[in-house]
């Protein structure tokens, strides 16, 4: 008869073998399975991470082994660690790495286990909007786009987790100052916002003297970011619109003799005077600059500037702006024909609010920057993103994912540990030129986002001349 310690060996063993069974080699392909694994994805996708875990779960469990049933322990531990679900997450890849310790997925799921147990250096974003205030209802779908953007990078890299700290700016300077402050205190490697141009410079300050990185959405005045190192601008500001479009003009249009034409006062006018010192720079002559006294200028060009004045000149440039913007526009170009010229009429965002006008436009070979642009690939951003909020994405949205991702791409180093402060500042300079969903972000060793569209009119349709 064995002995008692013999005895407890022989079921300690037992339990062993069949807690840790060995991986099949074989893994069956069960329709069923697959349908109901393309279900959960859809889910996850949507936001629903109740839902997938549940699907993941029965896909997991329900079915004798198959392709999908390390897949599917892995997804379903992540779909409950995005739900807030610790003791589920554990469960289900505990049994992935214990039960199937040789599967592919395997890593991925000692990873989460990590992150979860609080081994795995969060990246913190602080998102800095307006929830109150006047500009209230524009946060939703700017931190909609941002919340997408967190999923996709915490579903790739469970690894290197983000983590959202939402303040709220109550759209006004102040509480952009109060904001900063207390996203910072909650331990912010990173802000994202505030939005407009007044409450991001107050905001930058903040976030300079602390040395933490702050990423303007929208702001478009150079105020903002100047002379300043830890202060971005997602969105061009005027003198870089100016400049690329001169760099057009000279560089790939071939003008080396220019005209200008803004109203003074303006954006416009900010614009062509960096038109202007950018043409100069590459060796281009500016044959004609004038900057109207009022808005009522632009539709009598002909009277004021005259043909004479512009026709040695191979291209124009006529940066409008206003609430009357486009029918600035349409009216310089209305004079441009009545003067019976043949230059290339050069503009700005402005432009494709052109309608009537817009096969004249042609005619004149009209290239305009455009700072917005969305393709197909934003296909599977707008369904996902209507499933979370119930209505379209806009450009707020848009704006919102595609700065996330630059700030994401730069704030985690190649060993996965978390960038803040002067590296990842120096990151975002560094970084290349990221192809959005409706936007191109490069800072090109600076901290003012560069990059641009460039549009034109092929009849009555805007297309995309060249990035």
């Amino acid at each position: 008869m064995p002995s008692l310690t013999r005895l407890a060996l022989v079921l300690v063993l037992v339990v062993v073998a069949r807690a840790a069974p060995a991986q099949p080699v074989a893994a069956p392909r069960i329709a069923d399975a697959e349908a109901a694994f393309e279900s959960g994805l859809a889910a996850y996708r949507a936001g629903g991470y109740i839902e997938a875990g549940r699907i993941f779960s029965r896909v997991a469990r329900e079915f004798d082994y198959h392709e999908r049933t390390t897949a599917a322990l892995l997804m379903a531990g992540r779909a409950a660690h995005a739900a807030g679900d610790a003791a589920a997450a554990t469960a289900s890849l505990r049994t992935l790495v214990e039960d199937y310790p040789q599967s592919r997925y395997a890593p991925d799921a000692r990873a989460l286990l990590d992150t979860i147990a609080g081994r795995g250096a969060p990246f913190d974003l602080g998102i800095v909007l307006p929830a109150t205030g006047a500009s209230g209802f524009l946060a939703q779908a700017m931190f909609n786009g941002v919340r997408l953007a967190v999923d996709d990078h915490n579903a790739r890299h469970p690894e290197r987790p983000v983590r959202m700290l939402f303040r709220d700016t109550e759209g006004t300077d102040e509480g952009a100052v109060a904001a900063v402050e207390r996203a910072l205190a909650g331990g912010a490697d990173a802000v994202l916002g505030p939005l407009f141009s007044g409450e991001a410079t107050a905001a930058a300050a903040v976030a300079e003297r602390a040395g933490a990185v702050l990423v303007a959405p929208l702001a478009t005045e150079d105020v903002v970011s100047a002379g300043r190192r830890f202060v971005f601008q997602a969105n061009p500001t005027f003198p870089v619109r100016g400049r690329q479009m001169a760099r057009y003009a000279v560089s790939r249009a071939g003008a080396s003799r220019l005209a200008v034409i803004a109203e003074s006062g303006t954006f416009g006018a900010v614009m062509a005077d960096a038109f202007e010192a950018e043409a100069a720079r590459l060796g281009a002559t500016v044959v004609s600059t004038n900057r109207l006294r009022g808005p009522a200028g632009w539709s009598v060009l002909p009277d004021l500037i005259g043909a004479e004045q512009l026709r040695s000149a191979g291209a124009i440039y006529l940066p409008v702006t206003g609430a009357d913007a486009p029918e600035h526009a349409a009216d310089a170009l209305r004079g441009l024909e009545e003067m019976n010229l043949t230059i290339q009429a050069l503009g700005n965002t402005e432009w494709e609010g052109l309608d009537a006008s817009r096969t004249r436009a042609a005619r004149f070979r009209a290239v305009f920057d455009q700072d917005f642009y969305v393709d197909d690939s934003a296909g599977d951003f707008a369904a996902r993103y209507r499933a979370l909020a119930g209505v379209r994405a806009d450009r707020l949205a848009l704006m919102g994912h595609d700065a996330t991702r630059m700030i994401l791409a730069a704030a985690f180093t190649d060993a996965g540990t978390p960038a803040a402060g002067a590296a990842l500042a120096d990151r975002l300079r560094a970084a290349p030129a990221l192809r959005g969903l409706g936007h191109r972000i490069h800072f090109d060793g600076g901290q003012v986002n560069t990059a641009l569209f460039l549009m034109t009119f092929r009849g009555t349709e805007a297309v995309l001349v060249g990035e």
